[in-house]
């Protein structure tokens, strides 16, 4: 019987007719059907495909799909049987992180004037693409199913030695972010990432550096620096540079928690008591970074760049104190109202 077929595969049947994996996850998410916010899961209970939904109801797989395509059960049956030979259930396993390193390593390619993620890129604003970004059509995994191959951007991360910690994955589908729960992945490392960064330029004796890829690569358009991405806050907190490097402009997330401005400043401190000069700059909208800021006003040029207002240096001179930085050793920036 069909029924006994599609037990425990009703993902992959899914996937297979097109439907978002975003709504076959066993957790609250807007509803498919009927467009309700909070109030439909994919429980998939005994395999069956099961869902529910607080205002249109509940069913099995065979009504997930008749209801989402508005088929009849012998026409759903008969879709279903044409996914199920080429489906197949995927099974994680556990590896040395080392292979799946490699794997990548090895479908990686330049980006080529003609791909997906040149018109990606360019449509976040982004204009240079260094050579060190790669692309690569991977496989998209969510819950252990894989959803399908696409384009990706491939970014290797590094500490300040050169070796190689991991890679940096942002998956794309007809020219944008895919839509899942995930679409930017950092695979498990071989090595602590801690401290390490995305050398998209190669590094010179005055560097800027950013928390995004993104935003590092908007901020090569703003300054034509050398630029490093730390990924994210935390790391920038963290990073650990070169001794080549003697200068660092710091740009920063101007964010409403100021967990971007706290983790510029930190490395900024940290920079300076070894001898460092290190200069923070944040962008003059709180909830914004530089890429945000850059694509609203293309003509921005460092000549823009000036000392902060009053209000501001108020406000972040009570986050030093929080955080016990010593304000009197960085220089604070911030682009004109």
């Amino acid at each position: 019987m069909i029924s006994d077929q599609t037990r425990g595969r009703w993902v992959d049947i899914l996937v297979g007719l097109g439907v978002d994996v975003r709504h076959l996850q066993n957790k609250h998410a807007p509803c498919p059907f009927c467009g309700g916010k909070n109030r439909y899961r994919f429980d998939n209970r005994e395999g069956n495909g099961t869902y529910i939904c607080g205002k249109c109801g509940s069913g099995d797989g065979f009504q997930f799909i008749q209801k989402m395509f508005g088929w009849n059960f012998a026409r759903a049956a008969k879709e279903i049987r044409l996914i199920i030979g080429e489906c197949k259930k995927v099974v994680v396993k556990k590896k040395d992180p080392r292979y799946g390193l490699k794997k990548i390593a090895q479908s990686s390619r330049p980006i080529s004037s003609d791909s997906d993620l040149v018109v990606y890129l360019n449509s976040r604003g982004i204009n240079s693409i260094p050579d060190s970004l790669k692309e690569a059509d991977l496989y998209y995994f969510e819950e252990g199913i894989k959803s399908g191959t696409f384009p990706t951007l491939v970014s290797l991360v590094t500490d300040k030695n050169g070796r190689g910690l991991t890679y940096h994955l942002t998956y794309t589908h007809r020219q944008q972010k895919l839509k899942c729960s995930a679409p930017k992945k950092i695979m498990t490392p071989v090595y602590p990432i801690k401290g390490g960064y995305v050398e998209l330029y190669p590094v010179e004796e005055h560097i800027a550096v950013a928390e995004g890829i993104e935003t590092a690569l908007a901020v090569r358009d703003l300054t034509e620096l050398p630029v490093l991405s730390s990924l994210n806050a935390q790391n920038l907190a963290a990073l650990d540079l070169p001794d080549i490097v003697k200068k660092v402009d710091i740009y920063g997330d101007n964010d409403k928690s100021y967990c971007g401005q706290r983790a510029a400043y930190t490395l900024a401190e940290r920079l300076v008591r070894k001898g460092i000069e290190a200069t923070v700059k944040l962008p003059p909208v709180v909830g914004e970074d530089w890429l945000d800021y850059i694509v609203k006003d293309r003509k921005l040029t460092l000549e823009k760049v000036k000392e902060t207002n009053p209000e501001f240096h108020q406000g972040l001179t009570k986050l030093m104190d929080v955080f016990d930085v010593d304000a009197n050793n960085v220089k604070i920036t911030e682009v004109a109202q």
